[in-house]
């Protein structure tokens, strides 16, 4: 196990693990900037949570400042406990509404000897999809399977292995690990071959590995260097729903004249469409992505899959959740700070949802050096 304050690093805890043989999994895109205390509030996710699980399942422990300035010290360093109710588990997620966390202690796992990975292309992003569907389907059980589509692929172009083939309408990027170097080869090859792609590259070392996730690890850093004008949505679907949830986001695309390129943790349904637009289509960001929400949501999905819901998708939570479920939450509220003082105008709906949220939150439009904005989803 590791004892971690709040602000420590999710990619210094990982490496500290390492020296150890050890692993921390959960691992969002920015785990080199964000913080154990950050991904707690939001349980955050990442490519290996599809085998590994996300930041809930290795959190064992934790430090707690409640609005009243009094401390609980919930857990500690066993992996197992069935005494009592899980008071824990009400932090995680919470987005620090319900209290302050200040130290954590979460459990390692050993860390896999032997990685394999692969970049297969698709002539259409539907195969693509249908594919993920068909793998998961067969029993086989990667450690990360990441979707990007040919919008992702043309702004990380120069990233890509050398000699993979463009033009692709999407690409798939399948790990497999394990402690025996010929059966994690195998299995990579029998997923390669169920994926079925019409390009594929095989890393034939750990070089061409870190080179196929090169461009998916990346490419928000890439997005953010072009100073355009950007909004980064996060949603999810059951696995079986990620082509017409895909078509859905070309759909709108087309209708809109917009571009939106997207990369997904496909193997667990959780999207990421991305708006890349003009300053004189601004007005139709909030539209388009109150549309995706009322899609996800419809399709049997969530809103927010890692991210949270923050203050930009606090008026859709309804859209999900309904008010019996929310009535319940503003309870617990009232229980762990009635005075409401913790991260105030987070999480609860203030008024009904619609298309409009964009406008009505002018905190979230940042300038840039260029001179033009990006809107950013920052909880």
């Amino acid at each position: 196990m590791a004892v971690a304050g709040a602000g420590v690093i999710n990619g210094d805890l990982d490496a500290g693990a390492a020296a150890e043989g050890l692993m921390y999994p959960p691992d969002p895109a920015s785990k080199m900037i964000s913080t154990i205390g950050g991904n707690v509030a939001c349980n955050s996710g990442g490519p290996h949570c599809l085998k590994y699980g996300l930041t809930a399942d290795y959190v064992v422990g934790m430090t707690v400042v409640l609005a009243d300035g009094s401390v609980l010290e919930l857990g500690g360093r066993i992996r197992k406990r069935s005494s009592g109710y899980r008071l824990m588990h009400l932090f995680i997620g919470s987005e620090g509404t319900l209290g302050i966390v200040t130290r954590v202690i979460v459990k390692l796992i050993p860390r896999p000897r032997h990685h394999a990975a692969a970049m297969v292309g698709f002539e259409t992003i539907e195969d693509a999809a249908a594919a993920v569907r068909r793998l998961l389907q067969s029993g086989h059980f990667p450690a990360a399977l990441e979707l990007m589509n040919q919008g992702a692929l043309e702004i990380v172009g120069r990233l890509l292995p050398a000699g993979f083939k463009p033009g692709h309408e999407a690409v798939i990027i399948v790990e497999q690990d394990g402690n025996d170097r010929e059966q994690v080869l195998l299995q990579l090859a029998e997923m390669v071959e169920i994926l079925d792609g019409v390009d594929n590259r095989v890393a034939q070392s750990e070089a061409e590995r870190e080179g196929i996730w090169n461009a998916r690890r990346h490419f928000g850093r890439v997005l953010v260097e072009q100073r355009k004008n950007v909004f980064s949505e996060d949603i999810a679907v059951p696995i079986a729903m990620i082509p017409e949830m895909v078509h859905r986001f070309q759909a709108l695309a087309e209708k809109h004249r917009i571009s939106m390129p997207t990369v997904a943790h496909a193997g667990d349904g959780n999207l990421h469409p991305t708006l890349v637009f003009e300053e004189d289509q601004r007005h139709l960001v909030g539209p388009i992505a109150a549309q995706i929400f009322r899609d996800a949501v419809e399709l049997g999905g969530t809103v927010s899959a890692e991210h949270g819901l923050g203050a930009l998708k606090r008026d859709f939570a309804a859209l999900e959740h309904g008010e019996a479920e929310i009535g319940w939450w503003r309870r617990l509220k009232e229980v762990f700070d009635p005075a409401g003082i913790l991260n105030p105008h987070k999480v609860f709906p203030e008024q009904a949802a619609d298309e409009h949220f964009l406008d009505q939150l002018p905190g979230w439009a940042v300038k840039l050096p260029s001179g033009r904005h990006r809107s950013e989803v920052a909880t």
